[in-house]
């Protein structure tokens, strides 16, 4: 039995040895994963700040016929400037009283020309109806910020997560005490 006991002995310091190995190649594993972990948790980080800062950009085409159908009214003052020059060209009977010898009619006649100079204010009350079709061809761009939209809170959410799992891996042992 003596001889067996040196053999057992090395058999279990070769089985530690062995184990304790596997241990600490475990644990590096462990540590390694870990460091991986916490680097693809600050590249997803990163990723949805990025996100978060970019403009969803889209450009709408608009081709439409638009129908237009109103009705306009008009109330305005027309100045009108009359410069002109009538002729007269007539001949007027004229009645005179000449006592005993009774009413002698006598004809005058009349050639002149009457300059006129004036204005004349004219008012016009009217309403116009209008009725067309305006041909609409427009591009419009859109621009619309993430940050301005739901999407931004589901990604706030995200990476607040993102940030307690960053924490945990960063100091796995805190609160474990607790």
């Amino acid at each position: 039995m003596k001889r067996l006991y040196p053999i057992a002995l090395i058999a279990l310091a070769a089985l530690t040895l062995l184990s304790l190995t596997l241990n600490i190649l475990t644990i590096a594993a462990l540590l390694w994963a870990r460091q991986v972990a916490i680097q693809e948790v600050a590249e997803s980080r990163a990723l949805i700040a990025g996100i978060r800062k970019t403009t969803f950009s889209y450009t709408v085409e608009v081709k439409q016929d638009i129908p237009v159908k109103t009705s306009v009214p008009f109330e305005q003052e027309i100045v009108v400037p009359i410069n002109t020059t009538i002729p007269i060209n007539t001949t007027v009977t004229v009645p005179i009283e000449a006592g005993i010898l009774g009413t002698i009619e006598i004809d005058i006649p009349i050639r002149t020309f009457v300059p006129v100079n004036l204005e004349i204010a004219v008012p016009v009350s009217q309403t116009v109806d209008v009725s067309t079709t305006v041909e609409l061809d427009v591009d419009v761009p859109i621009e619309v910020p993430i940050s301005d939209t739901a999407l931004a809170e589901h990604l706030d959410e995200r990476d607040a997560a993102l940030e307690r799992i960053e924490a945990q891996l960063a100091n796995p042992f805190a609160g474990a005490g607790e």
